[in-house]
């Protein structure tokens, strides 16, 4: 086993990069980021010691393992059935254009065969270098392979804080992280001198303010760039907020209502990870709730519609395999994609604010596709707001059908002969004179006064560890596994004049007394659910009068959680009180 001395760890961090020969020269940061925009979606992997334990990646602070006990589990690590070809099969097979791997987690132990550190794979009986591996058959297939690296080390004997439940007297006296943040470094050196051209490094473990507080984040930047200076940089690097330094922001187990911005209201790059299963990001043998392929392909549209990547985890098992739950839905993502591509790689996002049916919009030119998510009953798509000339509309899944677009005012009005191609999310191609040109789209009344506010034309006001989403079953869309109180949806409402409404809410719900509250700006009127007679049977319940003042107003619904009870929410209807 080899010993690192401090004294050749920062001899090894300070080395000049000036000696450092990148396969490219640099470029603009337009252009170091093309391949990230035009790419879309990517394959996280979360690989290591935790694996064999087979229970989550936090597992030895959520259960408190002594390091020598966890040790144990480390030392078994030997994934003799490590396929890096396969790995790299499956990710293309999905449709990814890039994956990222942990390269160390917060255990601190390295899953690569690292000179700087005693706490590797060296330390177990596999033979191998998985990183080596994997960026060997990365390169060969065409595939762009990443790192993620924890900045946060539960097992470094310099970095600080520990964990309170370990040292709880002293968890944060002693120890250099100047002296860890050098170790840090010169494991980067070895991960961007050691593997060929590196796609990203992708930061963790930030909140614990290590590199803010030694005043060297923007140093950690500059020596990346030094060594590969087209690698791109996350944003947990620095404090996670839109418009720092980094390439790319990482919204973590959530999709954000509007995409990203910065604080001038500037769109900017992001990427929303997310894993497949929900209670873990390594490897879960106990795990048995698990996203569907609906909710997948339609989270990575989605994601799209609104600009950003989608970057979807698995956990391989600790003999290398990846469990079958993962495979068959990335393989059906993958059959989706062969058929669809053309709306999701290369594409910009949606030139609609909001939709006017359940779907998602993207772009690419003078082309618009229509991600349609819930098939019209009578065959014809509203559009609303595309003001631009139609020359043509095709299926991509069809393009034999004939299409019939004609106007209506500033809608478009689209005659869908048939069954939905593909219930999940049929894409429709429209070739426009030009550009996408939009009208701003909110909910209004119509000739009867009555303001509709359906769940398809809401967004989602939420963060991490996001549980609702839209869904549509037997004729309705309708908000369902509505069990955070964070998760609020809402609705752009414009009014020509300020007046009264009386409010009536439609739901499903198998339980009566959960408590909810709609808001119009400072208004408020609360609610209490009826139960309807179970998760599909929808029913309506009045609420009470809601003063809307003239003009924008946005709507939201907010549930009390507290008491275990959820409705599916499918929609609002203001009606004007006489």
């Amino acid at each position: 086993m080899k010993i690192a001395s401090f004294a050749a760890l920062a001899l090894l961090a300070a080395t000049s990069v000036s000696f450092a020969q990148p396969s490219q020269p640099p470029l603009s940061a337009e252009e170091r980021t093309r391949w990230f925009r035009e790419a879309k979606f990517g394959m996280f992997i979360h690989w290591g010691a935790y694996s064999v334990i087979g229970r989550h990646e936090w597992i030895r602070t959520m259960a408190q393992i002594p390091q020598a006990d966890y040790d144990v589990y480390a030392k078994q690590f030997n994934p003799v059935k490590f396929n890096a070809d396969a790995w790299v099969d499956l990710a293309k097979n999905a449709g990814a254009k890039y994956m990222v791997i942990t390269s160390k987690h917060h255990d601190g132990f390295s899953i690569y065969r690292s000179q700087v550190s005693d706490y590797d794979v060296e330390t177990t009986p596999y033979q191998g270098d998985p990183l080596k591996q994997l960026a060997a058959a990365a390169k060969k297939k065409d595939m762009r392979l990443g790192f993620y690296h924890s900045i946060m080390d539960w097992h470094h004997p310099d970095y600080r804080p520990r964990r309170s439940w370990e040292y709880p007297k002293n968890y944060k006296e002693g120890g250099n992280n100047n002296r860890y943040i050098d170790f840090m470094k010169a494991q980067l050196k070895e991960l961007l001198t050691g593997y060929g051209d590196v796609a990203m490094i992708w930061f963790d473990g930030e909140w614990e303010h290590t590199l803010a507080e030694a005043k060297r984040d923007d140093e950690v930047y500059d020596f990346i760039r030094g060594l590969q200076p087209n690698t791109l940089i996350n944003d947990r690097l620095y404090e996670r907020k839109p418009g720092n330094k980094a390439d790319f922001g990482t919204p973590e187990q959530y999709v954000p209502a509007t995409g990203f911005k910065d604080p001038s209201g500037k769109p900017i790059l992001w990427e929303a990870c997310v894993t497949i299963n929900n209670d873990s990001w390594g490897y879960n043998k106990y795990e048995t709730e698990f996203k569907t392929d609906r909710d997948l392909i339609r989270m990575l549209v989605e994601v799209v519609s609104k600009g950003g990547n989608l970057l979807l985890n698995v956990g391989p098992k600790p003999d290398g395999t990846i469990q079958d739950e993962f495979v068959t839905r990335l393989n059906a993502m993958g059959r989706w994609m062969k058929v669809n591509q053309e709306s999701i790689y290369d594409t910009t996002a949606s030139p609609f604010e909001r939709m006017s049916f359940f779907g998602r919009a993207t772009t690419k030119g003078n082309k618009l596709y229509l991600h349609i998510f819930d098939w019209p009953k009578d065959g014809v798509l509203r559009v609303a707001g595309l003001r631009n000339l139609v020359h043509s509309a095709q299926l991509l899944a069809d393009p034999s059908r004939r299409i019939v677009s004609k106007r209506d005012g500033d809608d478009i009005l689209l005659t869908l002969p048939g069954a939905a191609p593909d219930e999940i999310a049929s894409v429709l191609e429209l070739t426009l004179d030009g550009a996408p040109v939009t009208v701003p789209f909110a909910n209004r009344p119509d000739a009867k006064g009555l303001i509709s506010l359906g769940v398809e034309s809401c967004e989602i006001e939420t963060e991490f560890e996001q549980r609702a989403k839209k869904e549509n079953a037997l004729g309705h869309v309708f908000l369902t596994r509505w069990t955070r109180d964070k998760d609020v949806p809402y609705w752009k409402v414009e009014a020509p004049k300020a007046g009264r409404y009386r409010v009536e809410a439609f739901y499903s719900s198998r339980k009566a007394g959960t408590p909810f509250t709609v808001e119009a700006g400072p208004a408020k009127l609360t609610g209490s659910s009826i139960n309807s007679g179970g998760d599909w049977v929808f029913k309506s319940q009045p609420l009470g009068e809601l003063e809307l003042k003239q003009g924008a107003t946005e709507v939201r619904v907010r549930l009390d959680t507290k008491s275990g009870g959820t409705i599916n929410l499918e929609r609002l209807v203001l009606h004007p009180a006489q």
